[in-house]
């Protein structure tokens, strides 16, 4: 009798799912306030088009074919989801002042809540901000210098030693780098990772990275995985998915940060995230470093291979970089305090190859540089959407090709949206020209430059990231000859949220000049 009833239940469900899934269908294809508005039928019926589009390799390139396609700067991409090209709107959704709210669903995939990035509620993230700021801040930048120069230091003594073998994938030599900085910054401990692989750059961290950013859609758009994992025994995950298992260790890592941090008496020089978060419970400390950790690392080195591609493809980028590099003073140790590298205009050298910049006042100077601005443009390291909702709170409506977008709508433009822009870079806004930068007419294009995002949400780490790409190049560039074998030396780019380069990585030979 039982299994009678239950056969009935089932029975009696079937049919009334299939008849709710073919109604909500209809509606959205025919009669969602979103018809007015062009876009795939398959994306106007359900979120199946989008979930498999983000996980497609550079979801960006195919939104734009579908922008031209459909002549529309409102491309609906979700039953209740449009992407938008209209550039002059980007101040309007992502404005300091009355920014759009974020779409919850697509934060909360990261499986990070309630961290400066993943936050939803605007007086909370103001809260959370406030207190993580002053790591960020310019003079929480002087006291993380010298943990650049360190970690770049090692960088540059471990490719000095595989030089002789063949190229080397600095890719992979440049995010366990920016893993090494950000893991001072964000739990007070060394990784060792640079010196982890004595053959090349490879590490179970950049593995549990991979496995993260391979699951964000996955995690975005099936929200029962994110309850799975929260209860599924660690043991079988280790054994289902090794790369996940790594993942789980980065965790682990930074649950003994916590207790380390908790049991030391003496505290670093430099800032650290547990630090700023002494009033919040320790396993927000964690999520919080792990938030700071993932999106910190790879987005900075992927910017970097970007702008290194660049150099090394273009003679004359490269000659006019030597040239400012080899004329850099030095000092006999290589290191300077930072009182006396802030009296410098330069950056600064060793007889024995290292160069460092001089101070981090001349840094942030340096780092509007027309080279590494451009390596900002172009690498775009986080070059999709970030989605928000029209409010209901507008004065005037949100108004995409002389339609009303109605209020509840969830919203982007995406950085690759406003940096391949011809109206506003030039028909060469895909190509890599740093002279863009140089002049009055520099002025104007800053306010079309998104790299760290707009606004009150704008990237926490936009005075690191900069600090770090451009010390870590004048090391390089000092220290060595370097060079690309052939196109094949490059990975294909892939949209994984933060912009990744497939295997080979970069393959870069190297021969020391000193």
């Amino acid at each position: 009798m039982q299994q009678s009833g239950l056969l009935s239940n089932l029975c009696d469900w079937a049919p009334q799912n299939l008849g709710m899934t073919f109604i909500t269908t209809f509606y959205n294809a025919n009669l969602h306030p979103l018809c007015k508005f062009p876009g795939p039928v398959a994306a106007c019926r359900s979120e199946t088009w989008l979930y498999q589009m983000t996980k497609s390799d550079f979801q960006e390139e195919n939104f734009e074919k579908l922008h031209e396609k459909y002549n529309t700067q409102a491309l609906r991409i979700g039953p209740n989801e449009l992407h938008i090209s209209d550039v002059n709107l980007y101040k309007v959704i992502y404005g300091q002042s009355s920014p759009f709210p974020k779409y919850a669903p697509f934060y909360e995939g990261f499986n990070t809540p309630h961290t400066v990035f993943a936050e939803c509620d605007p007086l909370l993230h103001k809260q959370r901000r406030r207190m993580l700021n002053p790591l960020f801040s310019r003079v929480g930048l002087f006291k993380m210098e010298p943990v650049i120069q360190q970690k770049i230091k090692i960088l540059v003594e471990k490719i000095r030693l595989l030089a002789g073998n063949g190229p080397v994938n600095v890719y992979d030599a440049f995010r366990l780098m920016t893993t090494e900085v950000i893991l001072q910054l964000a739990f007070g401990r060394a990784g060792g990772l640079i010196e982890e692989d004595q053959n090349g750059f490879r590490s179970w961290f950049l593995e549990g990275f991979d496995a993260a950013s391979k699951s964000i859609p996955d995690l975005q758009y099936q929200p029962w995985l994110r309850k799975l994992i929260n209860i599924i025994p660690q043991t079988l995950v280790y054994k289902l998915s090794p790369e996940i298992g790594n993942l789980l260790d980065i965790t682990k890592f930074a649950e003994d940060s916590v207790r380390h941090w908790q049991k030391s008496e003496s505290r670093p020089d430099h800032p650290v995230v547990f630090e700023a978060l002494e009033t919040v419970d320790d396993a927000e400390k964690v999520t919080e470093g792990m938030d700071i950790l993932i999106a910190g690392a790879d987005t900075t080195a992927s910017t970097l291979t970007t702008g290194l591609i660049h150099i090394l493809t273009d003679s004359e980028i490269e000659r006019r970089l030597l040239e400012e590099v080899d004329l850099l003073p030095t000092d006999e140790n290589g290191q300077l305090s930072l009182q006396a590298l802030e009296k410098s205009e330069y950056l600064v050298g060793h007889p024995m190859g290292y160069c460092a910049p001089k101070t981090i006042e001349v840094l942030t100077r340096f780092a509007q540089n027309a080279t590494v601005k451009e390596a900002l443009r172009v690498g775009m390291a986080v070059p999709g959407r970030l989605p928000r909702v029209v409010p209901d709170s507008l004065t005037e409506p949100f108004i995409v090709d002389g339609k009303v977008v109605p209020p509840g709508t969830t919203v982007s433009i995406s950085t690759y949206t406003m940096h391949t822009n011809t109206s506003i870079w030039g028909p060469d806004a895909r190509n890599f020209r740093p002279d863009r930068w140089i002049g009055p007419q520099s002025k104007g294009l800053e306010q079309y430059f998104c790299t760290f995002s707009k606004g009150a949400r704008m990237c926490i780490g936009q005075n690191l990231a900069p600090a770090e790409i451009i010390i870590a190049l004048a090391y390089l560039l000092r220290n060595f000859k370097m060079s690309l074998r052939s196109k094949s030396d490059i990975g294909a780019k892939n949209d994984r949220f933060t912009l990744q380069y497939e295997a080979p990585g970069l393959q870069v030979t190297f021969k020391p000049r000193y």
